[in-house]
Protein backbone atom coordinates (compact mmCIF):
# COMPACT_ATOMS: atom_id res chain seq x y z
CA UNK A 1 0.00 0.00 0.00
CA UNK A 2 1.09 3.52 -0.56
CA UNK A 3 -0.23 6.82 0.68
CA UNK A 4 -0.35 9.87 -1.47
CA UNK A 5 1.39 12.88 0.15
CA UNK A 6 -0.90 15.66 1.36
CA UNK A 7 -0.69 18.89 -0.56
CA UNK A 8 0.78 21.62 1.62
CA UNK A 9 1.20 25.02 -0.07
CA UNK A 10 4.60 26.64 0.38
CA UNK A 11 3.48 30.16 -0.43
CA UNK A 12 0.23 32.11 -0.58
CA UNK A 13 0.20 31.96 -4.34
CA UNK A 14 0.38 28.16 -4.30
CA UNK A 15 -2.71 27.71 -2.13
CA UNK A 16 -5.62 26.10 -4.01
CA UNK A 17 -7.93 27.17 -1.18
CA UNK A 18 -7.12 30.80 -1.63
CA UNK A 19 -7.54 30.61 -5.37
CA UNK A 20 -11.01 29.10 -5.03
CA UNK A 21 -12.26 31.26 -2.17
CA UNK A 22 -11.09 34.77 -3.14
CA UNK A 23 -14.65 35.68 -4.06
CA UNK A 24 -15.63 35.32 -0.37
CA UNK A 25 -12.94 37.71 0.93
CA UNK A 26 -13.37 41.36 1.84
CA UNK A 27 -10.79 44.18 1.76
CA UNK A 28 -10.13 46.63 4.56
CA UNK A 29 -9.16 50.28 4.02
CA UNK A 30 -5.62 49.27 4.87
CA UNK A 31 -5.65 46.96 1.87
CA UNK A 32 -5.63 43.75 3.86
CA UNK A 33 -8.06 40.99 2.98
CA UNK A 34 -10.27 39.15 5.44
CA UNK A 35 -12.66 36.22 5.13
CA UNK A 36 -14.06 33.49 7.41
CA UNK A 37 -13.25 31.01 4.65
CA UNK A 38 -9.87 32.39 3.71
CA UNK A 39 -6.67 30.30 3.72
CA UNK A 40 -4.21 30.23 6.60
CA UNK A 41 -1.07 31.83 5.19
CA UNK A 42 2.14 30.66 6.85
CA UNK A 43 5.24 32.76 6.11
CA UNK A 44 7.67 30.65 8.23
CA UNK A 45 6.40 27.18 7.33
CA UNK A 46 9.85 25.52 7.56
CA UNK A 47 10.32 26.67 11.16
CA UNK A 48 6.83 25.44 12.14
CA UNK A 49 7.48 22.08 10.50
CA UNK A 50 10.71 21.66 12.52
CA UNK A 51 8.90 22.54 15.79
CA UNK A 52 6.13 20.01 15.14
CA UNK A 53 8.62 17.21 14.42
CA UNK A 54 10.59 17.98 17.59
CA UNK A 55 7.42 17.94 19.75
CA UNK A 56 6.31 14.63 18.29
CA UNK A 57 9.73 13.06 19.05
CA UNK A 58 9.59 14.21 22.68
CA UNK A 59 6.03 12.82 23.07
CA UNK A 60 7.07 9.37 21.83
CA UNK A 61 10.05 9.30 24.20
CA UNK A 62 7.85 10.30 27.15
CA UNK A 63 5.35 7.49 26.46
CA UNK A 64 8.14 4.93 26.22
CA UNK A 65 9.47 5.88 29.69
CA UNK A 66 6.04 5.98 31.34
CA UNK A 67 5.59 3.72 34.41
CA UNK A 68 2.08 2.75 33.25
CA UNK A 69 2.32 1.70 29.62
CA UNK A 70 -0.88 1.32 27.67
CA UNK A 71 -1.88 -2.37 27.56
CA UNK A 72 -3.48 -3.82 24.46
CA UNK A 73 -6.49 -6.09 25.31
CA UNK A 74 -6.47 -9.64 24.00
CA UNK A 75 -8.87 -10.85 21.34
CA UNK A 76 -10.97 -12.69 23.95
CA UNK A 77 -11.22 -9.57 26.11
CA UNK A 78 -12.20 -7.46 23.11
CA UNK A 79 -14.93 -9.98 22.20
CA UNK A 80 -16.33 -10.06 25.75
CA UNK A 81 -16.30 -6.28 25.97
CA UNK A 82 -18.17 -6.05 22.67
CA UNK A 83 -20.95 -8.31 23.96
CA UNK A 84 -21.24 -6.49 27.31
CA UNK A 85 -21.07 -2.97 25.98
CA UNK A 86 -24.44 -1.14 25.93
CA UNK A 87 -25.89 -0.71 22.51
CA UNK A 88 -26.50 2.76 21.18
CA UNK A 89 -28.94 3.59 18.44
CA UNK A 90 -27.46 4.30 15.09
CA UNK A 91 -27.37 7.95 14.10
CA UNK A 92 -28.23 6.96 10.56
CA UNK A 93 -31.10 9.12 9.30
CA UNK A 94 -32.88 6.00 8.09
CA UNK A 95 -33.06 4.62 11.63
CA UNK A 96 -32.96 7.66 13.91
CA UNK A 97 -35.66 9.60 12.11
CA UNK A 98 -38.48 8.56 9.82
CA UNK A 99 -38.61 11.24 7.23
CA UNK A 100 -41.88 11.77 5.40
CA UNK A 101 -41.70 11.11 1.66
CA UNK A 102 -41.43 14.21 -0.45
CA UNK A 103 -44.76 15.64 -1.51
CA UNK A 104 -45.31 16.00 -5.21
CA UNK A 105 -47.19 19.27 -5.27
CA UNK A 106 -47.85 18.96 -9.00
CA UNK A 107 -49.74 15.68 -8.52
CA UNK A 108 -51.68 17.08 -5.54
CA UNK A 109 -52.62 20.16 -7.51
CA UNK A 110 -53.78 18.04 -10.45
CA UNK A 111 -55.86 15.82 -8.14
CA UNK A 112 -57.52 18.85 -6.57
CA UNK A 113 -58.25 20.26 -10.00
CA UNK A 114 -59.88 17.00 -11.11
CA UNK A 115 -61.94 16.86 -7.90
CA UNK A 116 -63.23 20.39 -8.45
CA UNK A 117 -64.01 19.55 -12.08
CA UNK A 118 -65.94 16.42 -11.04
CA UNK A 119 -67.90 18.37 -8.44
CA UNK A 120 -68.84 21.04 -10.98
CA UNK A 121 -69.90 18.40 -13.51
CA UNK A 122 -72.02 16.65 -10.88
CA UNK A 123 -73.73 19.94 -10.03
CA UNK A 124 -74.45 20.62 -13.70
CA UNK A 125 -75.74 17.06 -14.17
CA UNK A 126 -77.89 17.25 -11.03
CA UNK A 127 -76.45 14.05 -9.55
CA UNK A 128 -74.08 13.01 -6.77
CA UNK A 129 -72.94 9.97 -8.73
CA UNK A 130 -69.58 9.78 -10.41
CA UNK A 131 -69.82 10.87 -14.01
CA UNK A 132 -68.80 7.44 -15.32
CA UNK A 133 -71.61 5.83 -13.27
CA UNK A 134 -74.10 8.45 -14.42
CA UNK A 135 -73.02 7.76 -18.00
CA UNK A 136 -73.63 4.01 -17.59
CA UNK A 137 -77.13 4.67 -16.24
CA UNK A 138 -77.96 7.17 -18.98
CA UNK A 139 -76.74 4.87 -21.77
CA UNK A 140 -78.30 1.68 -20.38
CA UNK A 141 -81.01 0.13 -22.58
CA UNK A 142 -84.09 -0.53 -20.43
CA UNK A 143 -86.40 -3.52 -20.70
CA UNK A 144 -90.05 -2.50 -20.45
CA UNK A 145 -92.34 -4.66 -18.32
CA UNK A 146 -96.14 -4.46 -18.52
CA UNK A 147 -96.73 -4.30 -14.78
CA UNK A 148 -97.97 -1.76 -12.25
CA UNK A 149 -97.53 -1.61 -8.46
CA UNK A 150 -101.03 -3.06 -8.07
CA UNK A 151 -99.88 -6.29 -9.74
CA UNK A 152 -97.62 -7.22 -6.82
CA UNK A 153 -99.09 -9.03 -3.80
CA UNK A 154 -98.09 -7.42 -0.50
CA UNK A 155 -99.36 -7.57 3.07
CA UNK A 156 -101.79 -4.98 4.39
CA UNK A 157 -98.97 -3.26 6.26
CA UNK A 158 -96.98 -2.75 3.07
CA UNK A 159 -93.84 -4.22 4.63
CA UNK A 160 -93.52 -7.66 3.03
CA UNK A 161 -94.81 -9.92 0.28
CA UNK A 162 -97.34 -12.75 0.38
CA UNK A 163 -95.88 -16.24 0.14
CA UNK A 164 -98.52 -18.26 -1.74
CA UNK A 165 -99.88 -15.44 -3.87
CA UNK A 166 -99.79 -17.61 -7.00
CA UNK A 167 -100.78 -21.18 -6.07
CA UNK A 168 -100.61 -22.31 -9.71
CA UNK A 169 -96.80 -22.42 -9.54
CA UNK A 170 -95.60 -25.90 -8.69
CA UNK A 171 -92.52 -26.03 -6.43
CA UNK A 172 -90.38 -28.17 -8.76
CA UNK A 173 -87.62 -27.83 -11.32
CA UNK A 174 -88.47 -26.51 -14.78
CA UNK A 175 -86.74 -26.58 -18.15
CA UNK A 176 -86.37 -23.67 -20.54
CA UNK A 177 -88.33 -25.46 -23.27
CA UNK A 178 -91.19 -26.14 -20.87
CA UNK A 179 -91.34 -22.54 -19.66
CA UNK A 180 -91.35 -21.15 -23.19
CA UNK A 181 -93.85 -23.67 -24.56
CA UNK A 182 -96.32 -23.99 -21.70
CA UNK A 183 -96.04 -20.66 -19.90
CA UNK A 184 -95.26 -18.24 -22.71
CA UNK A 185 -91.99 -17.01 -21.27
CA UNK A 186 -89.35 -15.07 -23.18
CA UNK A 187 -85.64 -15.88 -23.16
CA UNK A 188 -83.68 -12.67 -22.63
CA UNK A 189 -80.10 -12.89 -23.92
CA UNK A 190 -77.69 -10.95 -21.74
CA UNK A 191 -73.90 -10.74 -21.83
CA UNK A 192 -73.70 -10.47 -18.03
CA UNK A 193 -71.65 -7.27 -18.23
CA UNK A 194 -73.68 -4.27 -19.40
CA UNK A 195 -76.44 -3.12 -17.02
CA UNK A 196 -80.05 -3.50 -18.18
CA UNK A 197 -82.81 -1.98 -16.01
CA UNK A 198 -86.27 -3.53 -15.93
CA UNK A 199 -88.86 -0.74 -15.87
CA UNK A 200 -92.62 -0.96 -15.32
CA UNK A 201 -95.42 1.00 -16.97
CA UNK A 202 -94.62 4.01 -14.79
CA UNK A 203 -91.03 3.85 -16.05
CA UNK A 204 -89.73 2.98 -12.59
CA UNK A 205 -86.78 0.64 -12.20
CA UNK A 206 -88.09 -2.45 -10.41
CA UNK A 207 -85.07 -4.67 -11.07
CA UNK A 208 -81.59 -4.34 -12.53
CA UNK A 209 -79.45 -6.76 -14.47
CA UNK A 210 -76.36 -5.26 -12.89
CA UNK A 211 -73.67 -7.21 -14.69
CA UNK A 212 -70.09 -6.92 -13.48
CA UNK A 213 -67.18 -4.49 -13.80
CA UNK A 214 -65.29 -4.49 -17.07
CA UNK A 215 -62.25 -5.91 -15.32
CA UNK A 216 -60.63 -9.30 -15.85
CA UNK A 217 -59.42 -9.28 -12.26
CA UNK A 218 -63.00 -9.05 -10.99
CA UNK A 219 -63.97 -12.15 -12.98
CA UNK A 220 -60.99 -14.00 -11.50
CA UNK A 221 -62.08 -12.89 -8.03
CA UNK A 222 -65.57 -14.34 -8.56
CA UNK A 223 -63.96 -17.62 -9.64
CA UNK A 224 -61.81 -17.50 -6.52
CA UNK A 225 -64.94 -16.95 -4.41
CA UNK A 226 -66.54 -20.06 -5.94
CA UNK A 227 -63.41 -22.09 -5.17
CA UNK A 228 -63.41 -20.87 -1.56
CA UNK A 229 -67.10 -21.76 -1.17
CA UNK A 230 -66.48 -25.28 -2.47
CA UNK A 231 -63.52 -25.72 -0.12
CA UNK A 232 -65.64 -24.53 2.82
CA UNK A 233 -68.48 -26.89 1.87
CA UNK A 234 -66.12 -29.85 2.10
CA UNK A 235 -65.11 -28.83 5.62
CA UNK A 236 -68.54 -28.06 7.10
CA UNK A 237 -71.19 -30.32 8.57
CA UNK A 238 -74.63 -28.95 7.68
CA UNK A 239 -77.77 -29.69 9.64
CA UNK A 240 -80.58 -31.45 7.73
CA UNK A 241 -82.61 -28.23 7.43
CA UNK A 242 -79.53 -26.54 5.92
CA UNK A 243 -79.20 -29.20 3.22
CA UNK A 244 -82.78 -29.11 1.96
CA UNK A 245 -85.62 -26.62 2.22
CA UNK A 246 -88.43 -24.92 0.35
CA UNK A 247 -85.89 -23.20 -1.92
CA UNK A 248 -84.27 -26.45 -3.10
CA UNK A 249 -81.99 -29.35 -2.26
CA UNK A 250 -78.59 -27.77 -1.67
CA UNK A 251 -76.47 -26.69 1.28
CA UNK A 252 -76.93 -23.11 2.44
CA UNK A 253 -76.36 -20.93 5.48
CA UNK A 254 -77.19 -17.34 6.40
CA UNK A 255 -75.54 -14.83 8.74
CA UNK A 256 -76.17 -11.26 9.83
CA UNK A 257 -78.74 -9.21 11.74
CA UNK A 258 -82.38 -10.21 11.29
CA UNK A 259 -85.76 -9.99 12.99
CA UNK A 260 -88.76 -12.26 12.72
CA UNK A 261 -89.89 -15.77 13.48
CA UNK A 262 -90.90 -15.03 17.08
CA UNK A 263 -87.89 -12.90 18.03
CA UNK A 264 -88.50 -10.27 20.70
CA UNK A 265 -85.71 -7.96 19.53
CA UNK A 266 -83.41 -7.94 16.49
CA UNK A 267 -80.51 -10.34 16.72
CA UNK A 268 -77.88 -12.14 14.69
CA UNK A 269 -78.97 -15.23 12.79
CA UNK A 270 -78.01 -18.29 14.82
CA UNK A 271 -75.42 -20.58 13.22
CA UNK A 272 -72.85 -23.00 14.56
CA UNK A 273 -69.42 -21.76 15.62
CA UNK A 274 -67.84 -23.52 12.65
CA UNK A 275 -70.15 -21.84 10.12
CA UNK A 276 -69.67 -18.46 11.82
CA UNK A 277 -65.89 -18.84 11.57
CA UNK A 278 -66.15 -19.83 7.90
CA UNK A 279 -68.27 -16.77 7.07
CA UNK A 280 -65.88 -14.45 8.89
CA UNK A 281 -62.98 -15.99 7.00
CA UNK A 282 -64.72 -15.70 3.63
CA UNK A 283 -66.01 -12.15 4.12
CA UNK A 284 -62.52 -10.96 5.07
CA UNK A 285 -61.17 -12.03 1.68
CA UNK A 286 -60.75 -9.63 -1.21
CA UNK A 287 -63.00 -11.63 -3.52
CA UNK A 288 -66.03 -11.25 -1.23
CA UNK A 289 -65.71 -7.65 -0.13
CA UNK A 290 -64.97 -6.68 -3.73
CA UNK A 291 -68.22 -8.38 -4.82
CA UNK A 292 -70.13 -6.82 -1.91
CA UNK A 293 -68.68 -3.40 -2.73
CA UNK A 294 -69.71 -3.66 -6.37
CA UNK A 295 -73.25 -4.69 -5.43
CA UNK A 296 -73.42 -1.82 -2.96
CA UNK A 297 -72.38 0.66 -5.63
CA UNK A 298 -74.88 -0.85 -8.04
CA UNK A 299 -77.66 -0.52 -5.47
CA UNK A 300 -76.74 3.09 -4.68
CA UNK A 301 -76.54 4.05 -8.36
CA UNK A 302 -79.86 2.59 -9.49
CA UNK A 303 -82.00 3.13 -6.39
CA UNK A 304 -80.32 5.81 -4.26
CA UNK A 305 -83.38 6.54 -2.09
CA UNK A 306 -83.93 2.89 -1.17
CA UNK A 307 -80.19 2.42 -0.63
CA UNK A 308 -80.11 5.39 1.76
CA UNK A 309 -83.04 3.91 3.68
CA UNK A 310 -81.19 0.60 4.02
CA UNK A 311 -78.03 2.34 5.24
CA UNK A 312 -79.90 4.54 7.71
CA UNK A 313 -81.87 1.69 9.29
CA UNK A 314 -78.81 -0.54 9.62
CA UNK A 315 -76.84 2.33 11.19
CA UNK A 316 -79.62 2.93 13.73
CA UNK A 317 -79.82 -0.76 14.62
CA UNK A 318 -76.09 -1.33 15.05
CA UNK A 319 -75.85 1.84 17.15
CA UNK A 320 -78.78 0.82 19.37
CA UNK A 321 -77.71 -2.85 19.60
CA UNK A 322 -73.89 -3.10 19.57
CA UNK A 323 -74.07 -6.91 19.54
CA UNK A 324 -75.44 -6.88 15.98
CA UNK A 325 -72.60 -7.80 13.64
CA UNK A 326 -72.31 -6.37 10.16
CA UNK A 327 -71.10 -8.81 7.54
CA UNK A 328 -69.02 -6.09 5.88
CA UNK A 329 -67.86 -2.60 6.70
CA UNK A 330 -70.44 0.13 6.20
CA UNK A 331 -68.98 1.38 2.93
CA UNK A 332 -69.05 -2.11 1.41
CA UNK A 333 -72.66 -3.14 2.00
CA UNK A 334 -76.02 -1.63 2.90
CA UNK A 335 -77.55 -5.09 3.41
CA UNK A 336 -77.96 -6.60 6.85
CA UNK A 337 -77.76 -10.32 6.10
CA UNK A 338 -76.24 -12.65 3.54
CA UNK A 339 -76.77 -16.22 2.37
CA UNK A 340 -74.25 -18.46 0.68
CA UNK A 341 -75.66 -21.35 -1.29
CA UNK A 342 -72.83 -23.85 -1.04
CA UNK A 343 -74.26 -26.10 -3.73
CA UNK A 344 -72.58 -27.90 -5.19
CA UNK A 345 -75.56 -27.81 -7.58
CA UNK A 346 -77.64 -24.83 -6.51
CA UNK A 347 -80.99 -25.19 -8.30
CA UNK A 348 -83.64 -23.12 -6.55
CA UNK A 349 -87.34 -23.91 -6.77
CA UNK A 350 -89.95 -21.20 -7.43
CA UNK A 351 -90.23 -19.11 -4.27
CA UNK A 352 -90.79 -15.63 -2.87
CA UNK A 353 -88.68 -14.32 0.00
CA UNK A 354 -91.69 -12.94 1.82
CA UNK A 355 -89.75 -11.89 4.90
CA UNK A 356 -87.57 -9.49 2.91
CA UNK A 357 -88.53 -5.87 2.46
CA UNK A 358 -91.19 -5.73 -0.24
CA UNK A 359 -89.91 -2.67 -2.04
CA UNK A 360 -86.18 -3.38 -2.29
CA UNK A 361 -83.63 -5.80 -3.71
CA UNK A 362 -81.96 -9.23 -3.43
CA UNK A 363 -81.27 -11.59 -6.66
CA UNK A 364 -82.96 -14.75 -11.16
CA UNK A 365 -86.11 -16.94 -13.90
CA UNK A 366 -88.69 -14.22 -13.02
CA UNK A 367 -92.08 -15.93 -13.15
CA UNK A 368 -94.26 -12.85 -12.72
CA UNK A 369 -92.41 -11.02 -15.50
CA UNK A 370 -92.40 -14.06 -17.80
CA UNK A 371 -88.64 -13.67 -18.26
CA UNK A 372 -85.86 -16.24 -18.51
CA UNK A 373 -82.61 -14.31 -18.08
CA UNK A 374 -79.30 -15.75 -19.11
CA UNK A 375 -77.27 -15.33 -15.94
CA UNK A 376 -73.52 -15.68 -16.66
CA UNK A 377 -71.12 -16.61 -13.86
CA UNK A 378 -69.79 -13.67 -11.88
CA UNK A 379 -72.74 -11.39 -12.71
CA UNK A 380 -75.20 -9.69 -10.37
CA UNK A 381 -78.94 -9.08 -10.48
CA UNK A 382 -80.92 -6.85 -8.11
CA UNK A 383 -84.59 -7.77 -7.70
CA UNK A 384 -87.34 -7.17 -5.13
CA UNK A 385 -87.22 -10.77 -3.96
CA UNK A 386 -90.20 -10.29 -1.65
CA UNK A 387 -92.40 -9.49 -4.66
CA UNK A 388 -91.17 -11.51 -7.62
CA UNK A 389 -91.32 -15.28 -7.72
CA UNK A 390 -87.85 -16.36 -8.83
CA UNK A 391 -85.82 -19.52 -9.36
CA UNK A 392 -83.18 -20.90 -11.70
CA UNK A 393 -82.84 -23.64 -14.27
CA UNK A 394 -81.19 -26.97 -13.59
CA UNK A 395 -77.59 -27.62 -14.61
CA UNK A 396 -75.68 -30.63 -15.90
CA UNK A 397 -74.63 -33.49 -13.60
CA UNK A 398 -70.96 -32.48 -13.80
CA UNK A 399 -71.56 -28.75 -13.34
CA UNK A 400 -71.33 -26.77 -10.11
CA UNK A 401 -73.21 -23.62 -9.22
CA UNK A 402 -72.85 -21.42 -6.15
CA UNK A 403 -74.52 -18.15 -5.24
CA UNK A 404 -73.98 -15.29 -2.82
CA UNK A 405 -77.11 -13.33 -1.89
CA UNK A 406 -77.51 -10.21 0.27
CA UNK A 407 -80.77 -8.91 1.70
CA UNK A 408 -82.41 -7.22 4.68
CA UNK A 409 -85.40 -8.59 6.58
CA UNK A 410 -88.55 -6.47 6.60
CA UNK A 411 -88.78 -6.96 10.36
CA UNK A 412 -85.73 -4.75 10.89
CA UNK A 413 -87.38 -1.80 9.12
CA UNK A 414 -90.68 -2.42 10.90
CA UNK A 415 -88.90 -2.52 14.29
CA UNK A 416 -87.22 0.85 13.72
CA UNK A 417 -90.39 2.42 12.32
CA UNK A 418 -92.30 1.27 15.42
CA UNK A 419 -89.78 2.93 17.73
CA UNK A 420 -88.02 -0.33 18.70
CA UNK A 421 -91.29 -2.10 19.43
CA UNK A 422 -93.17 -5.00 17.92
CA UNK A 423 -96.42 -4.60 16.03
CA UNK A 424 -98.33 -6.19 18.89
CA UNK A 425 -96.80 -3.85 21.47
CA UNK A 426 -97.70 -0.79 19.43
CA UNK A 427 -101.26 -1.99 18.89
CA UNK A 428 -101.69 -2.57 22.61
CA UNK A 429 -100.30 0.86 23.49
CA UNK A 430 -102.61 2.79 21.14
CA UNK A 431 -105.71 0.78 22.00
CA UNK A 432 -108.47 3.23 22.80
CA UNK A 433 -106.62 6.16 21.19
CA UNK A 434 -108.65 6.83 18.05
CA UNK A 435 -106.30 9.53 16.80
CA UNK A 436 -103.21 7.32 17.01
CA UNK A 437 -105.08 4.42 15.43
CA UNK A 438 -106.22 6.56 12.50
CA UNK A 439 -102.70 7.87 11.99
CA UNK A 440 -101.33 4.34 12.03
CA UNK A 441 -103.96 3.12 9.56
CA UNK A 442 -103.09 5.99 7.23
CA UNK A 443 -99.40 5.09 7.38
CA UNK A 444 -100.14 1.45 6.59
CA UNK A 445 -102.29 2.31 3.59
CA UNK A 446 -99.67 4.59 2.03
CA UNK A 447 -96.49 2.71 2.92
CA UNK A 448 -96.49 0.51 -0.18
CA UNK A 449 -97.12 3.46 -2.50
CA UNK A 450 -94.44 5.48 -0.74
CA UNK A 451 -91.95 2.64 -1.10
CA UNK A 452 -92.64 2.15 -4.81
CA UNK A 453 -92.35 5.90 -5.41
CA UNK A 454 -88.84 5.81 -3.99
CA UNK A 455 -87.75 3.62 -6.92
CA UNK A 456 -85.78 5.50 -9.57
CA UNK A 457 -87.82 6.78 -12.49
CA UNK A 458 -85.98 6.83 -15.80
CA UNK A 459 -86.31 9.87 -18.04
CA UNK A 460 -88.01 8.96 -21.32
CA UNK A 461 -89.24 5.57 -22.39
CA UNK A 462 -85.93 4.04 -23.33
CA UNK A 463 -83.48 4.44 -26.16
CA UNK A 464 -83.18 2.61 -29.42
CA UNK A 465 -81.95 -0.45 -27.55
CA UNK A 466 -84.98 -0.72 -25.29
CA UNK A 467 -87.05 -3.87 -25.33
CA UNK A 468 -90.64 -4.61 -24.36
CA UNK A 469 -91.68 -7.97 -22.97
Amino acid sequence: MSQKPAYLPSSPNDSPIKNTMTSCAGTLRSGKEFSPHGPIILHNFDILQHQVAHAAKNNITKNALDDHPVSVPSRRERTAAWHLAPRSRSESPRRSARLAPPVNTLIDRAARTRAVHRANEQIRSGTLLKLVVHKHITNAHPISIHTTPDDYPVTSTGWSGIRNANPSIEPREYTIAELVRDHGMTVLPWDGCLPRPLVNKENRVIAVLGGRPNDDKYLRLTQDAAAKIEKARMQLNFRPEQQSGRRGDFCSASVGPSFGGGQQIPGNLVVSRAISDVFQYLFAMECFFRIAGFVNGLFRAWNPSVHLHYVTVLDILTREYPDLRRNFKRRFSAFAAATINFGPSTVTLPHIDTLNLAWAGGHLVLWDLRLIIRFPPGSTILIPSALLCHFNIGIGPDEHRYSFTQYSAAGLFRWVDNGFRTERTVEEEIQGDSGAQAERAQARSTRWEMGINSFRRLNGTGGSGSRTV
